[in-house]
């Protein structure tokens, strides 16, 4: 039987792809896991592999470079030799617009809407009040709740995308004033977009504490001298990661998310660890954290900034975060506050070690390496009290040699 290609939803916002080039000609035999296609997504440039071993066969008419199209619509087939596929109608010419919502210009919304099927739409009345004091039409919002049900979350990022629209059409006009117009990345603009959609949907405010890493330094730089063909050099991110992931099973509402007015909780810790690049700032997944050694994530880290050069990430490297970690402390950032990256509940945002007098027993001074970790949270699943826990655990890990005893076996 063939097996369908098409595009995976690859974050929890994506709602179609740019096909950037086939990496397979029709009537060619590929391997399953085979990369077929390279695909833009709402964060990168991301390679899309063969479903099943087989010919491919079937390339849908109009699934060319530059296409948009929908995540799950069918492109072509993996089939055996001989085997016949079906005929797919040519491809649906879609907006150029990936990410939370895909605005459809008010202009030609009637005519739009006269093409698709008729829907009923399907919103609380709390959800319809929003709707009108925004000013948005629920006939053009599509719904992610429970059978298409349009959220309060749906209406204010639909209004948000609404305002960067106009407001990009009105920055075309010419200006009198000696100016340069720089074209965003797709990148940019939907992390813009998510992070807007954040602050207008989730009500957050943030936490800081200090942390001694006199005994984490001294742990990095006796393993530095370790290095091997085995072993990884290990950065205060790895380490940090290694000790945040351990801590989220401990607190497990800060590993979770608000959806459709619950609070869901995930069992597995898959880290975003937030890497800036020349595009944008990408947020790659390490897997199950929790249960890698610090050279496992060290290694997989490194992988993750070899790709970000390039843009060029696999489906599963994006996929799947519970949690974020942001390290601005390699670029001098003393403190800074993070936007939680939804649908996540925190983010950590990380600074750098610097050389501080601080209090010390006996009524005495000294200097000490410090470094700030301020956790932004989702208060709908955190209040005050779980996200001084969950930070107070890992300023208790990073300043106890009971932590790096432990971790040394790893």
């Amino acid at each position: 039987m063939p097996v369908e290609v098409y595009v995976h939803k690859m974050t929890d916002h994506m709602k179609s792809a740019r096909i950037i080039k086939w990496l397979v000609k029709e009537g060619e035999r590929v391997e399953e896991h085979q990369g077929i296609m390279e695909v833009e997504t709402d964060k990168a440039v991301a390679e899309l592999e063969s479903p099943a071993s087989g010919i491919l066969k079937g390339i849908r008419s109009g699934a060319v470079e530059g296409a948009q199209v929908s995540v799950g619509e069918t492109l072509a087939f993996i089939a055996e030799p001989g085997e016949e596929v079906p005929i797919l109608p040519p491809l649906t010419d879609k907006s150029a617009q990936t990410g939370a919502e895909a605005v459809v210009p008010e202009a030609k919304a009637h005519a739009v809407l006269a093409e698709e099927p008729e829907r009923r739409v399907r919103a609380p009345p709390a959800v319809r009040r929003i709707a009108r004091e925004l000013k948005v039409d629920l006939n053009l919002v599509r719904g992610t709740g429970p059978d298409g049900k349009i959220t309060e979350q749906d209406v204010r990022a639909f209004a948000a995308a609404r305002v960067a629209a106009r407001a990009d059409k009105a920055a075309t006009v010419e200006s009198p004033e000696p100016v340069e117009w720089v074209e965003i990345t797709t990148v940019q603009r939907l992390t813009g977009q998510r992070m807007v959609q954040s602050l207008q949907t989730a009500p957050q405010f943030a936490l800081t504490v200090s942390a001694d890493m006199t005994t984490a330094l001294q742990f990095l730089e006796a393993r530095s001298g370790q290095t091997t063909a085995t072993r990884e050099n290990i950065s205060v991110t790895v380490l940090l990661g290694k000790i945040v992931a351990i801590a989220l099973k401990h607190h497990p509402r800060v590993n979770a998310s608000f959806e459709s007015g619950k609070i869901k909780v995930y069992k597995s810790v898959n880290l975003g660890v937030a890497i800036g690049s020349e595009e944008g700032l990408i947020v790659p997944v390490i897997k199950e954290a929790d249960q890698k050694s610090l050279v496992q994530i060290a290694h997989e880290l490194q992988i993750f900034r070899e790709k970000a050069r390039q843009m060029h990430f696999s489906a599963d490297d994006l996929s799947g975060g519970t949690f974020t970690i942001s390290n601005l402390g390699m670029y001098g950032i003393d403190q800074f506050n993070a936007i939680v990256n939804p649908p996540q509940s925190a983010i950590l945002a990380v600074g750098r070690i610097t050389e501080t007098p601080v209090a010390l027993p006996e009524n005495t001074v000294g200097v000490r390496p410090m470094m700030n970790l301020t956790l932004t949270v989702d208060h709908r699943v955190i209040d005050g009290v779980q996200g001084a826990r969950f930070l107070a655990e890992i300023k208790e890990r990073l300043e106890s040699p009971d932590t790096f005893r432990e971790l040394d076996t790893i």
